[in-house]
């Protein structure tokens, strides 16, 4: 399966005591690595968000960020009565006793301590009811989130695999195209040792020369690369259809394609086979790029 590691998902959920939103994005990383930003008030969740968040994929960058729109008995501050007339009594009392009593500013008042009673959320009053809120509004945004990941994961893969097809048939030339110019590089070879022979006078040992040019053969030969590079591409295809995600593994399997293709461009003097190799090579190169984009 294809999962890209970049996504993007916007969650609300209402609650009496006011509109919780839910950001999670994601950017590409090598490893697991998690920040959340929660509001004051929800502080001690921290660890919570992250422990839930960790368990929704492998790697990648995530950042969740939670923001809480206040019902507005949350945000207006309440006058406390009781407070208000004591401090009204007495500053009228401290009036009269020196001598200058007037009218009382009420606008002064209500910013002494006491007078307004400021609401403030306790998360620890009913925490399985904030719990069972924060499980759902996480479980609706890593769904939304999963879901957006999955599809840009579906254009990587028709871009990898366009690129996949194309190496494949880079692969099919040049194993078509070795055996002809590895029989004439095996005679073109013979040849010359036989030439020096003659002319140094020398008669030829068929037994000496075959195990020679068995040597030389084996250096050319790029059979058994041909062959792992056709079984590196068909385990490609197949780790691609995991049920889940495996950018890892595509990534590994990309370094053994490069392998087998640089040595077997090492091996080969023929110049159009070099010339498919250094094509195969572009195409494996397009192939990494995108999969450094999957978890």
């Amino acid at each position: 399966m294809y999962v890209s590691m970049t996504g993007f998902s916007r969650t609300q959920l209402q609650q009496p005591w006011g509109t919780l939103n839910l950001e999670l994005s994601s950017v590409n990383h090598r490893y697991q690595e998690i920040t959340v930003r929660l509001p004051r008030e929800f502080a001690s969740w921290e660890p919570w968000f992250h422990q839930k968040l960790r368990s929704c994929f492998r790697r990648g960058k995530v950042q969740a960020r939670l923001e809480v729109l206040w019902a507005q008995s949350y945000k207006m501050a309440h006058i406390n009565k009781e407070v208000i007339d004591s401090y009204c009594s007495e500053i009228m009392q401290i009036q009269r006793e020196i001598g200058q009593a007037r009218e009382l500013e009420l606008e002064k008042i209500v910013t002494l301590p006491g007078v307004l009673d400021i609401p403030v959320f306790t998360d620890s009053e009913d925490a399985s009811k904030i719990e069972n809120t924060f499980n759902k509004l996480i479980d609706d945004g890593v769904k939304s989130w999963q879901s957006m990941r999955e599809l840009e994961g579906g254009h990587l893969k028709e871009e990898v695999l366009s690129h996949l097809t194309q190496l494949e048939d880079l692969a099919a030339q040049i194993e078509e195209k070795w055996q002809p110019a590895r029989d004439e590089a095996f005679n073109t070879v013979r040849k010359r040792i036989s030439e020096s022979l003659e002319g140094l006078g020398s008669n030829l040992d068929e037994g000496r020369f075959f195990q020679e040019i068995a040597i030389m053969t084996d250096k050319w030969d790029v059979s058994e690369e041909l062959a792992r590079l056709k079984s590196h591409i068909a385990k490609f295809r197949m780790t691609g259809e995991e049920k889940e995600s495996s950018g890892r593994k595509l990534d590994f399997l990309t370094q053994e394609i490069n392998r087998e293709i640089n040595t077997l461009d090492s091996k080969v003097a023929d110049a159009d086979i070099r010339w498919l190799a250094v094509d195969a090579k572009a195409q494996l190169e397009m192939i990494r790029e995108q999969i450094q984009n999957l978890e």
